[in-house]
């Protein structure tokens, strides 16, 4: 478990310093989420189910890498666009290290709390979600995907013979679309297909 938070939390640690030092740092940070988490991915698989079999150490690593998340994309930002260490070579490698943190760990983050019976953590999830411009996720993945999944009303599920470019638009557009819907935002489906007038629900 220790080797598991340890290896989830030095981004966080190796992309401030980045941000807030500059040097060698951005490129440690890329370094980190490109070759190291290859190799994870690679050697380290038994990592994983040890820590699904601890659901509060779990839980506790989620809101961890939650609240860092939302320390850290400001920071980033700020470092990037307008910090003082920073060479251009270093806000290059640095705002690449954060966008692999914020997919590859702050999107599937915020998908395991939106999925948690705590509404505290399920907030955190959703305001994640929000902060990548992707908060209609949050309504869309867990109220349409799941429900419907493999099915033609599941924007997120692939066609059979779908191409990526094509699939990636529509998942896009629909999944936008199905947020709204299980939000009660936008117009509802009925189980048949048929659509009825969007009344917002309550």
């Amino acid at each position: 478990m220790l080797r598991f938070v340890i290896a989830s939390l030095t981004p966080v640690a190796l992309i401030a310093a980045a941000c807030l030092a500059g040097g060698i740092w951005p490129a440690l940070a890329l370094l980190y989420m490109t070759v190291f988490v290859a190799l994870a991915d690679l050697f380290g698989p038994e990592a994983l189910p040890e820590i699904e079999a601890r659901e509060a150490a779990a839980n506790r690593l989620s809101v961890a890498l939650g609240i860092a998340h939302l320390a850290l994309l400001p920071l980033g930002v700020w470092a990037i666009a307008d910090g003082p260490v920073l060479s251009p070579a270093g806000r290059i490698l640095t705002g690449l290290a954060l966008g692999l943190f914020l997919g590859q760990v702050s999107h599937p983050n915020a998908h395991e709390l939106i999925h948690r019976s705590a509404r505290g953590l399920r907030r955190l999830g959703v305001a994640v979600y929000v902060t990548l411009l992707f908060g209609h996720h949050a309504s869309a993945h867990p109220k349409e995907h799941h429900v419907h999944v493999a099915t033609d009303r599941d924007p997120n599920s692939a066609r059979l013979g779908e191409g990526v470019y094509r699939f990636f638009l529509r998942a896009w557009i629909g999944s936008f679309r199905a947020g709204l819907r299980a939000g009660g935002l936008g117009p509802a489906v009925r189980v048949d297909g048929t659509r009825r007038s969007g009344i917002p629900r309550r």
